[in-house]
């Protein structure tokens, strides 16, 4: 797999980045980091451009770590429900059973009445 190259503006200055996703992901990233520490920056304006990369990593790791407790928290809300679900089908199943073996005992059950008559 080749490597992409692709310039990226962040924070007012340029940088090739590199990586094995397509450039377009590439300027997503960037896109997104320069939109925090944009953020940031006019939230607290004497920030040295060191502190800014410091708060604006900090911002993205709080970003990331909210997502993966949201995704565990769907994720064991998926694995409840599909269990659920596999419990409700084999109830159905059962009941679905029971209901053909009724029939086939009132079916046998008419046919031993209708040899008496």
């Amino acid at each position: 797999m080749e490597k992409t190259r692709t310039m990226v503006k962040i924070c007012g200055k340029e940088y090739v980045m590199a990586g094995f996703e397509s450039e377009e992901y590439i300027h997503r990233v960037a896109i997104y980091v320069d939109r925090k520490m944009s953020e940031l920056k006019n939230q607290y304006v004497n920030l040295n451009p060191n502190t800014l990369s410091v708060l604006t990593a900090i911002n993205v790791a709080d970003d990331l770590l909210k997502l993966q407790e949201q995704f565990d928290a769907l994720s064991k809300d998926y694995a409840q429900m599909s269990e659920e679900l596999k419990r409700l089908k084999i109830g159905a199943t059962i009941d679905k059973e029971h209901r053909s073996n009724v029939s086939t005992i009132k079916k046998e059950k008419n046919q031993l009445f209708d040899g008496y008559k």
